[in-house]
């Protein structure tokens, strides 16, 4: 089989989680199959200036892949909150009370704290904070999650290219029984046609026009090019998993070429047996196929 280098899945999952004085903070993410590569963040709303830091610190060590990014921050640290007081509506709330006592003679004083309870006088305000010592802890959250993830990935990378290395290894035995049906294709071909021409023209045969059929016979179906192809292709697909990397769409482009010689060897091979072992080739292409399009 050889050695496998570096295959990651495009499918995975890392988190990592840390504390600092008062300060809690989790990082969760999760990878899908992609085209290219892309994070989508969701990050508490003080935190969204921190988005584009994350997303290059996680891009350092994905080629492809849609990477989903949760942070969770547990500490009072995110939002500054402050009072804030509306006095000149203030001072209309108190004048107004004054005119109601001198309108109406009542000797009830207002209380201070029901002032706090009038809409629109009394507010929390809160603004947005950055915190350095916060900012450094989710940093590095994420930083420890994508290398988990990263694991997973090359963990479940090395399953899909040994299944895949599995099907190469039939499909070339396939190719072998094919090649060698192949060379006695012609002969074949030409006792039933011997035996039909026998049935239809009782025992009167013509010699040359019985090589001539077989002769446009082997032509037609030479499949020889195609199973030459297929050999080339099923070494370049083993050295390409054994360079490593991010070689998703190289085996992509592989395992169509591999289904092209595989269509026309079918087209070509007017013989039921040959037929039957191209059934086979492309129910393994087709597995292939799957596992392929889940590799970095």
């Amino acid at each position: 089989m050889g050695v496998l280098f570096m295959i990651r899945s495009m499918t995975g999952f890392g988190s990592a989680s840390k504390t600092q004085d008062d300060l809690s903070v989790s990082v969760e993410l999760k990878s899908v199959n992609y085209r290219f590569k892309e994070v989508n963040a969701r990050l508490p709303r003080p935190l969204l200036y921190l988005e584009d830091k994350l997303k290059q610190t996680i891009l350092q060590y994905i080629q492809r892949g849609r990477i989903e990014l949760f942070v969770s921050v547990d500490s009072d640290m995110l939002v500054e909150r402050r009072l804030y007081i509306d006095w000149p509506l203030l001072d209309e709330f108190v004048a107004a009370a004054e005119d109601m006592k001198k309108r109406y003679q009542l000797s009830a004083e207002p209380d201070v704290m029901d002032f706090f309870k009038l809409d629109h006088v009394v507010q929390i305000h809160e603004e947005q904070t950055q915190n350095e010592k916060l900012e450094e802890l989710i940093t590095a959250a994420a930083e420890e999650a994508v290398k988990g993830l990263c694991e997973m990935r090359e963990k479940e990378g090395l399953l899909l290219a040994k299944d895949c290395l599995m099907h190469i290894d039939q499909l070339e035995e396939l190719a072998e029984k094919t090649e060698a049906l192949a060379a006695d294709a012609v002969s074949r071909y030409r006792e039933r046609l011997y035996a039909r021409i026998k049935e239809w023209t009782e025992d009167v045969l013509d010699e040359s026009r019985l090589v001539t059929e077989c002769a446009i016979f082997a032509d037609r179906s030479d499949i020889t090019e195609e199973i030459t192809r297929l050999k080339s292709h099923f070494a370049q697909f083993r050295d390409i998993l054994a360079e490593g990397g991010a070689v998703g769409r190289k085996l992509d482009f592989l395992v169509q070429e591999l289904n092209r010689e595989a269509n026309t060897i079918g087209s070509k091979a007017n013989d039921h047996q040959i037929t039957k072992l191209v059934v086979e080739m492309k129910s393994s292409i087709e597995k292939i196929k799957e596992q392929v399009q889940n590799i970095e």
